[in-house]
């Protein structure tokens, strides 16, 4: 199994086996071309050199990817760190749905998340910002546990006003692009992803 997998903890593990953060800044010393920040997990971390890749240098894709949970105190701190490092964004994605499973998914990981849409909402007024539903999963108890998620994010999106970007239906019907362990995609389930992607992102960035 990869570190970059969800792990089966039980409710009083709140910690992965393996705690990261994968941080990434596109052509730190170019100016003059629009930014995206995607915030996410290690599919944001798939996905986001497919990004670079199909938009050709017209709009660079940054990342935050992270194991730590939407419960994580240390989350929100760790994100504005690097951001100040940045200074600008045009666009911000934001996903982090196949990690901190030692939470209920209706209550504790929705309040969760929606504390962290918040801090964007205040940290970064004037960017727009899509709310991503997080991707399916091959094992049918934690994919149940997806849905569920995607649920709430769903009614926080409705709650604020945020556009939601369908990846998990995009993963369901395409799920013979997942990888053995289940989670993870294969190049050409990235490349889809970043279409999406980059097509929604295009409706802001003219």
């Amino acid at each position: 199994m990869s570190q970059f997998t969800y792990e089966y903890t039980d409710r009083t593990d709140k910690l992965e086996t393996y705690e990261w953060d994968n941080v990434w800044w596109e052509h730190a010393r170019t100016n003059g071309v629009p930014r995206v920040l995607y915030v996410g997990d290690s599919i944001s971390c798939g996905t986001r050199p497919q990004l670079n890749e199909i938009a050709q240098g017209q709009i660079f894709f940054d990342g935050f990817g992270t194991s730590k949970a939407v419960d994580n105190p240390y989350f929100a701190d760790s994100l504005r760190l690097f951001t100040a490092q940045q200074g600008e964004r045009a666009v911000i994605l934001f996903n982090n749905g196949l990690h901190g499973f030692h939470l209920e998914d209706s209550t504790e990981y929705a309040a969760g998340y929606e504390k962290l849409v918040t801090f964007l909402l205040e940290e970064f007024p004037e960017t727009p910002i899509f709310l991503l539903l997080s991707t399916h999963v091959a094992n049918p108890d934690r994919d149940a546990r997806v849905v569920a998620r995607n649920h709430a994010v769903e009614a926080i999106a409705e709650k604020y006003r945020l556009p939601v970007v369908d990846l998990y239906s995009l993963t369901r019907d395409n799920a013979h692009l997942l990888l053995a362990d289940g989670v993870h995609l294969t190049p050409e389930g990235y490349r889809l992803l970043a279409e999406e992607l980059l097509q929604k992102v295009r409706e802001i960035i003219r």
